[in-house]
């Protein structure tokens, strides 16, 4: 007797539907865009940027993450909190979103307009990414800031039986140099065309370590040079520039400056999440306060106290039989070689 196999019997096997419950639920999880946010948080690093422009293109969802204002604003703090200038960065950036959330709140909607995405952080970014290659300074920011100055080369000593001049990087000539409020140069004077420059500002600078009054300091914004002394003999002009912690350096052939960072309370920065004009005021109040006090960090000459290498100074006599050597960071020795 022949059997007919039934059409849910296939060489007696019975065919069975696949668990869609088990699929669909991962495929949920997916489709949730906080929850990829959550799984996508705790990678944010300084390399975090390359693999969620790759995780945008897996799917739409995880595009629609990649774009999340909470994320990017997550992606800000990681990236400017170990930055020169972070906490009043910060500030400023709480700020400015606060009042755009505000204006939004003030505008229309349009029924023929999508409502725009909200991509604030991401757009701060980016700027603040723009900006920290920028190597011109404004008067106005100039005269914010402190410098820690110190000497490319420092006293001589003996090891060995050699005389060897230790660095000037090791230690600070003083904490305490300012850039005054600067005066607007609107004439071309004999005395203010010093060096055949035309100044863009000027104004008194302060803390030198010569401790003597009357030193003047010029800047030219479109250049970027600056230079100081006792009018009309100045002392050799200096070249303004970013470092890599988007800390200010001013540098001549004789003496480095590089501005410090005020730091406020930590308590203080932890408790600011979003616009909060009473404790980001407290904030630039601390900043206010502790400049000049934080300059003794290892941290702020690092990157050259690390590169320092022995080299022989030219033009400079043999002493028995020994070429006279300098500890110089690798990025200045050109100057000396």
């Amino acid at each position: 007797m022949t059997c007919k196999s039934s059409s849910n019997d296939v060489s007696g096997i019975s065919r069975k539907e696949p668990p869609l419950q088990q699929h669909d639920s991962i495929k949920s999880i997916f489709a949730t865009s906080d929850l990829l946010i959550d799984i996508l948080r705790p990678l944010i690093d300084e390399d975090f940027l390359p693999a969620l422009f790759s995780l945008s293109l897996v799917s739409k969802n995880f595009h629609q993450a990649s774009l999340s204002d909470q994320l990017w604003r997550e992606i800000c703090y990681t990236r400017w909190k170990g930055k020169w200038g972070f906490h009043l960065r910060w500030k400023n950036a709480l700020k400015d979103h606060f009042y755009s959330l505000e204006q939004e709140k003030t505008k229309q909607p349009s029924q023929d307009e999508p409502k725009p995405a909200n991509n604030f952080w991401k757009s701060r970014y980016f700027f603040e990414e723009q900006d920290a290659t920028r190597n011109l300074i404004l008067a106005e920011e100039l005269e914010t800031l402190v410098f820690d100055f110190r000497f490319w080369i420092g006293q001589p000593t003996v090891i060995d039986g050699r005389i060897v001049v230790k660095s000037g990087l090791l230690e600070s000539a003083s904490s305490e140099v300012r850039f005054s409020k600067p005066t607007q140069v609107c004439e071309r004077s004999e005395e203010e065309d010093i060096s055949g420059a035309m100044w863009s500002a000027r104004g008194c600078l302060t803390g030198h370590p010569c401790k003597e009054p009357g030193i003047e300091w010029f800047l030219d914004e479109l250049s970027g040079i600056v230079q100081w002394g006792f009018v009309p003999n100045l002392w050799p002009q200096g070249s303004v520039q970013r470092v890599d912690n988007w800390g200010w350096q001013i540098q001549n052939p004789n003496v480095v400056l590089r501005s410090i960072d005020p730091s406020p309370s930590p308590a203080i920065i932890s408790e600011v999440s979003e616009w909060d004009e009473t404790k980001l005021d407290e904030i630039e109040r601390e900043c206010s306060k502790n400049h000049g006090k934080i300059v003794t960090r290892h941290h702020l000459w690092k990157d050259l106290l690390d590169t320092l290498e022995n080299i022989p100074l030219r033009n400079t006599p043999s002493v028995d039989g020994f070429r006279v050597t300098a500890e110089i960071p690798r990025a200045f020795i050109e100057h000396y070689e």
